[in-house]
């Protein structure tokens, strides 16, 4: 029988135990595979994992009825569905962390864009009530938008350095995050371990997608901190539940989370360039209808040229009916200064969204370039030599 010797959770030297009472203290979890031990023959203290096989096997699973009348005291009986290894430690493989991702992304964005908008009515509120300067509303902006990473380092480290070990995402997919011991994380070493995930965002989520292959199924955020994502029954006296292969409901889990995902993608998408397109369609036909009257103020800069006045109106100067749809129609004004231009009348129709209704102006300069301002249209829909 040896003597072991083995250093603590709180790092102080601990022994000699039997190897019987190691076994014990490591089925309790008061010792894990990276404990430093040591005996009589060891050159120097290596970790438990390289001597494991010198320890006694687990006992079998025993009835209530039998533990109850005298199973050791202190020792922790394997699961009740069979001769479970407690020393067993299934790690959370990348579709399982990638669900969980999924929903604390869409969990956390979802409460962000809430606070988003509050937050933005309240500074235009504010600065609206205070007259605040530019200086003001951008500083009242940014304290906006600076709301997120504390309300992601709120959530990811308060959760994961909770007694639950994990965030909703991990709590839905069966997962939890330990330190190397198999221990809580304390909110520090949680908080290193959310600062580490900022690096795999900048080098294109590289980071991420190292728990696909690394020996441990570590992210590199993980492999900084020193942290390991496992199931959810590692650790417990009950390692034999822990989920070993992804069953049909965990993958309709992941494929609903990943569906729901894109979804909201498109979502966003969508959102941001489908009116993008509808306002590239109305400023087509407002350039059609600019460019149109262009072509009459050319006209217009001839008329004038030969007769040294402007048109009396459409018919002195030849213009027929417009061609464009858009247009209600055009008219030939003279300004205060003697210059002559064309006014362009937009119809009151839906499909031209805020340019219907609106007026173009177009005319030439004394050396023949031609102008353009308007009226009644948003500088988003107008052409460039309109703005």
């Amino acid at each position: 029988m040896n003597a072991w010797y083995y250093v603590d959770a709180g790092h102080n030297r601990q022994g000699p135990v039997s190897d019987e009472d190691l076994a014990v203290a490591f089925r309790q979890g008061r010792v894990n595979r990276d404990t430093l031990v040591w005996r009589d023959g060891l050159p120097q203290w290596v970790p438990l994992e390289r001597h494991l096989a010198e320890l006694p096997a687990p006992p079998p699973t025993l009835p209530a009825s039998d533990a109850a009348a005298g199973f050791p005291a202190g020792v922790i009986p394997p699961a009740a569905q069979g001769n479970a290894d407690p020393n067993d430690v299934v790690d959370a493989g990348f579709i399982r962390r990638l669900g969980a991702y999924l929903i604390d992304s869409m969990l956390i964005g979802s409460v962000y864009y809430v606070v988003l908008m509050v937050g933005m009515v309240a500074v235009a509120i504010v600065a609206a009530g205070q007259d605040f300067e530019g200086d003001g509303f951008i500083v009242g902006m940014v304290l906006v938008y600076l709301i997120y990473p504390v309300l992601s380092l709120a959530y990811y480290a308060g959760m994961e350095s909770s007694k639950l070990q994990a965030t909703v995402g991990k709590l839905a997919l069966g997962i939890k995050v330990v330190d190397s011991r198999g221990r809580r994380l304390g909110f520090g070493r949680a908080t290193a371990r959310w600062a580490g995930s900022i690096v795999s965002y900048l080098i294109l989520y590289i980071g991420f997608f190292m728990a696909g292959w690394t020996r441990r199924k570590q992210a590199l955020h993980d492999l900084m901190a020193g942290t390991f994502v496992v199931d959810k029954w590692a650790y417990t006296d009950q390692p034999g539940r822990q989920v070993r292969e992804l069953n049909g409901c965990l993958v309709a889990v992941v494929a609903g989370v990943v569906a729901m995902g894109a979804l909201a993608v498109v979502g966003i998408l969508a959102a941001i360039s489908v009116p993008a397109y509808q306002d590239y369609v109305v400023r087509s036909r407002v350039v059609a209808a600019q460019a149109e009257g262009a072509a009459a103020a050319r006209r217009v800069a001839e008329f004038r040229a030969q007769t040294d006045r402007c048109p009396r109106d459409g018919a002195e100067l030849g213009l027929a009916a417009p061609s464009s749809a858009d247009i209600q129609e055009i008219l030939v004004i003279e300004n205060p200064d003697g210059t002559c231009e064309i006014a362009v009348t937009l119809r009151d129709v839906d499909g031209l969204g805020g340019a219907a209704s609106g007026v173009l102006y177009v005319g030439q300069d004394p050396e023949g370039a031609g102008t353009c301002s308007a009226e009644g249209i948003p500088d988003r829909l107008l052409p460039s030599a309109c703005k």
